[in-house]
């Protein structure tokens, strides 16, 4: 039921204004007989509305409507005067005591029932917003505290990464106070580097919830050796399951092998990257050849990566579209080929060149997505240290390893995959995972096409040569009726050092020997070179139909 809390010294008044209240609405009434007892009242009752008289002995209506509306605080009770003044200067400084309205005496009981429905309403939406100011401030003190988590990730995941500007350069500006584009790289246990670099669609809180299961599933599978296949395809696994459909990431996730000589790369979405040598000549451009991760389901996903042969100190760029996409204020974009041109340009400065042309063309506070740049520098790094209790014990881990596949087995998706599942069941080679896959998807495919199949190599750079290289591929699989390819692998230590020896054999026409150094045969990472460059020794005997190598551990 509303109160109304009726003040005033004449006893005859507030009795007449109880009446007209209870009749008009049944309001309940609380009554004062002065100032300082409206005061105290006031404090105990808490009054939906107060009707005042001004002109009353001790502390008068004025000085205790004054002390009144300071105790409010936040809340809103409307207080009517109720006075037999007339002058316009009386009312002003009543008014100006903390009055939100007045009455003259003798009062029209319409006039009075008005004025306290509006006041009432006045209250009822002040109520609201107080209730809407709560319940938003505890909203943005959420907010406040998801952010500080979220920050507290991003700064962790960095210190975690290892940036060191030897090898990386970089630059990231967000957007908003959530970035959606991620950076990430780690040493690998065994050496080398993988870094991964994406952006997730859309901006702000939405797109950064996505940073946390993509590097948690980083971190561990880079521990793990994985091959940046399988990180992409468990990155997008993950994401396929928890993010909405709207959302997807795009990605580059890269391998820099321990010597520095080769890498191996899985792309989707993402803009181009740029090659460069160490004296800032234009070595090639490696285009995304997969969907952004998060859309396909896993039995549509195609984890291949590609395989490129580098030289010391080669620099790749990658960047994410908020560069090449940032506008000035004619609408220009940015653009591909002017940040090419500039990465082009012949400067040694010029990941700072680029930077420092982006802002001069979009201006400080014209940016419209978030922006991420970064030159990785391709050299040899050195194995992260293991702990101790990995350690390898060579004199009680010797084993041999084989197995065999057979024409129905060289029909099969990726009977490589299979081989590998076996190897990471031994000690210590899952730390060598990507590496191996790498390795023994070279050797494979060079015995079933070259040996066991007898089909030339083509230039593959050309699509149309590409799609009739792999339909005569798949012809002449069909068509094999016998045929075998056996691997034989032994691990072993040798002057405190640890190998692992890996024998192939097939029943074709002998390996394809040939060692091209062509540009495209380095872009696409065919043929003899790429096992090479991974291990200690290579030989090939029985004419050409035996290949062993020796892989330091």
């Amino acid at each position: 039921m509303t109160k109304i809390l009726v003040v005033d010294d004449v006893i005859t008044n507030r009795t007449l204004l109880r009446q007209t209240l209870v009749a008009l609405n049944g309001y309940h009434v609380v009554e004062a007989a002065s100032g300082m007892e409206a005061i105290s009242q006031f404090e105990q009752e808490k009054p939906d509305l107060i009707l005042m008289d001004i002109m009353m002995p001790g502390t008068d209506g004025c000085q205790a409507t004054t002390i009144i509306k300071d105790k409010m605080g936040d809340d809103y009770v409307p207080i009517i005067f109720v006075t037999a003044l007339s002058s316009e200067d009386s009312l002003a400084t009543a008014l100006a005591s903390g009055g939100d309205d007045f009455i003259s005496k003798p009062f029209n009981v319409e006039v009075l029932a008005s004025k306290i429905t509006a006041h009432l309403r006045i209250r009822e939406l002040n109520q609201q917003l107080n209730i809407n100011n709560s319940l938003l401030l505890r909203l943005n003190q959420r907010l406040m505290n998801e952010q500080e988590l979220i920050e507290h990730f991003f700064e962790s995941a960095i210190k975690q990464s290892f940036l060191d500007d030897a090898f990386i350069k970089y630059h990231m500006s967000s957007l908003s106070a959530f970035n959606g584009d991620l950076l990430l790289a780690q040493r690998a246990p065994q050496g080398g580097i993988y870094l991964i670099i994406g952006d997730f669609s859309g901006h702000g809180l939405t797109a950064a919830m996505g940073t946390l299961p993509v590097a948690m599933i980083f971190f561990k599978m880079v521990e793990q050796s994985a091959s940046v296949g399988d990180i992409a395809r468990e990155i997008n696994r993950q994401l396929f399951k928890l993010m909405p459909v709207s959302m997807f990431f795009v990605a580059s996730i890269l391998e820099l092998n321990a010597r520095g000589d080769i890498m191996s790369v899985w792309m989707g979405g993402n803009p181009e990257t740029y090659w460069l040598n160490k004296d800032g000549e234009f070595k090639g451009v490696i285009n995304a050849k997969h969907m952004p991760l998060g859309i396909l389901h896993d039995n549509e996903f195609d984890d291949s990566s590609q395989v490129l042969t580098i030289e010391n100190e080669d620099k790749f760029y990658l960047y994410s579209d908020g560069i090449i996409e940032a506008k000035n204020k004619e609408g220009e974009l940015f653009g591909e080929q002017r940040l090419k041109e500039i990465l082009l340009s012949g400067k040694d400065d010029r990941f700072d060149e680029v930077i420092s042309q982006l802002k001069d063309f979009a201006g400080e506070d014209n940016q419209n997505d978030d922006i991420t740049l970064v030159e990785l520098t391709c050299q040899s790094i050195a194995a992260a240290k293991l702990p101790e209790d990995k350690a390898i014990d060579a004199s009680a881990l010797n084993w041999n390893l084989d197995t065999s596949l057979n024409v129905e087995d060289m029909r099969t998706p990726n009977p490589v995959s299979k081989i590998l599942k076996m190897l990471n069941a031994m000690p210590y080679l899952s730390r060598h995972k990507g590496v191996l896959q790498i390795l023994l998807t070279e050797i494979y495919t060079n015995s079933l096409e070259h040996g066991i199949l007898n089909i030339e190599s083509i230039n593959k750079s050309d699509e149309e040569n590409f799609v009739e290289y792999y339909k005569k591929k798949d012809s002449a699989l069909s068509a094999l009726e016998s045929g075998y390819i056996n691997f034989n692998f032994s691990f072993y230590a040798d002057d405190n050092k640890y190998y692992l020896k890996i024998r192939v054999s097939d029943s074709g026409h002998g390996y394809e020997s040939g060692n091209s150094a062509t540009t495209d045969e380095m872009l696409h990472g065919r043929g003899l070179s790429i096992i090479q460059s991974f291990c200690e020794k290579v030989s090939i005997s029985d004419d050409g139909k035996t290949l062993e190598v020796l892989y330091q551990l």
